[in-house]
């Protein structure tokens, strides 16, 4: 076995390094490319990929260059960044160290994005009337993000350490990829079909126009603007914006601060509460002040005839109400008489009495009513009852009416 010499990690990158180094191209060099990823970290220095339709470049741009730099540096810019190929020789890393950057125009997918997005404004889909007011305390928020990602433990997170009455029901998707707007869609209208949901938060963390670009779909902008429940977007760092962002009745720059529109703290509710107290306070001052002044504005002699003039007005009204009235009362009694008397009359055409008065009389026997022949024999007693007395007889004859 032939004998060769070994080498460290270190070692053996330091010597690419070397070799890079050495090369006349890529020591000085000009990449073109689209920006994505960028992040300005708190010493200054940028740190962004430079990326094409097949591959990507990691960058840097340390602080004196980029302080030259004649442009707000973006993410979605095409570039052309001058620089050096180098090895980052902790991660063992090809990098671009870039000296210089010149803005060429907007990437393919921000140039998608700009014309999306103008679509969809001419649609009417951003319109702020179109927006729904939030619940201030909402009993059951959807949540519709990736259960394994940070933005669901951000969200669990603000709700644990807030004063929170609601339950909180997560509908799992994916938040990038070819399906995972058909996902979104879906749990849009999941939550919609149920009866119970006040709000959905729709979250995802932080990541370049591609890792977002779901959240950028028409479909997904229209399942927002046709959702009949209030929908808050937290989706990305404050730097992101989405299509979701515009459409949404409230958009939030993390899925955190999404949490937080969306539950209200203790020491919130109470703010508000008080500040409603003193609306409340200050109404009612006004209007005592406003009473007060409609009464200071009359002399006592001015306020007596003033009371007097309204007594007066009253007891006229009254006087004709009782008028009106008494009519009424007069007018309801005549009829009611009138009724009367034909009822009685009726009814006095058809009482015994009244037949009695034509000639005829009531005849009982022992007590009981006679009506036919066959009841009475010879010899019994009869009693005849006419208008003014009764006759006592003696049946002699009982003579049937032959048919």
């Amino acid at each position: 076995m032939l004998k060769m010499k070994s080498f460290t990690v270190t070692e053996i990158t330091r010597y690419i390094k070397r070799i890079l180094g050495s090369d006349p191209i890529i020591n000085q060099v000009i990449v073109e490319g689209e920006i994505s990823n960028f992040t300005r970290h708190s010493s200054g220095h940028a740190y962004f990929t430079l990326k094409d339709d097949q591959s990507k470049l990691a960058c840097v741009m340390f602080s004196q260059y980029l302080e030259t730099t004649n442009f707000n540096v973006k993410n979605g810019d095409r570039v052309h960044a001058k620089g050096q190929i180098t090895i980052y020789e902790r991660d063992g890393r090809y990098q671009l160290n870039a000296t210089a950057l010149e803005n060429i125009g907007l990437g393919a997918l921000h140039i998608q994005f700009e014309a999306l997005k103008a679509k969809l404004e001419m649609r009417g889909l951003f319109d702020s009337h179109h927006k729904k007011t939030l619940p201030t305390l909402p009993q059951k928020i959807g949540i519709i993000t990736s259960p394994t990602g940070a933005a669901i433990q951000d969200i669990i997170a603000v709700a644990n350490r807030r004063l929170n009455f609601s339950e909180l029901l997560i509908y799992p998707v994916r938040v990038q990829g070819e399906f995972s707007k058909d996902e979104i869609c879906r749990g849009i209208a999941y939550f919609n079909a149920r009866e119970d949901i006040d709000l959905i938060i729709l979250a995802r963390g932080g990541g370049s126009i591609e890792e977002l670009w779901s959240f950028n779909e028409e479909a997904v902008a229209e399942a927002i603007f046709a959702s009949k429940i209030p929908i808050i977007s937290g989706i990305g760092h404050e730097t992101d914006t989405t299509i979701s962002d515009f459409v949404a009745d409230r958009r939030a720059a993390t899925p955190s601060a999404a949490a937080e529109i969306a539950i209200k703290s203790k020491t919130e509710l109470t703010l508000e509460l008080n500040k409603l107290i003193q609306r409340l306070s200050i109404q009612i001052r006004r209007k005592v002040e406003l009473e007060k002044s409609k009464i200071q504005r009359f002399e006592p002699e001015q306020l007596a005839q003033k009371i007097t003039t309204t007594l007066q007005r009253n007891v006229q009204l009254l006087g004709h109400q009782e008028i009106l009235f008494n009519q009424s009362i007069d007018k309801h009694i005549k009829a009611s008489r009138e009724r009367l008397n034909i009822a009685g009359a009726k009814l006095d055409s058809l009482s015994p009495f009244g037949v009695m008065r034509r000639g005829y009389g009531i005849i009982t026997k022992s007590g009981l009513l006679v009506t036919r022949i066959d009841q009475v024999d010879i010899e019994d007693n009869l009693q005849i009852r006419l208008i003014d007395g009764q006759i006592d007889t003696l049946v002699k004859a009982v003579n049937p009416i032959q048919s």
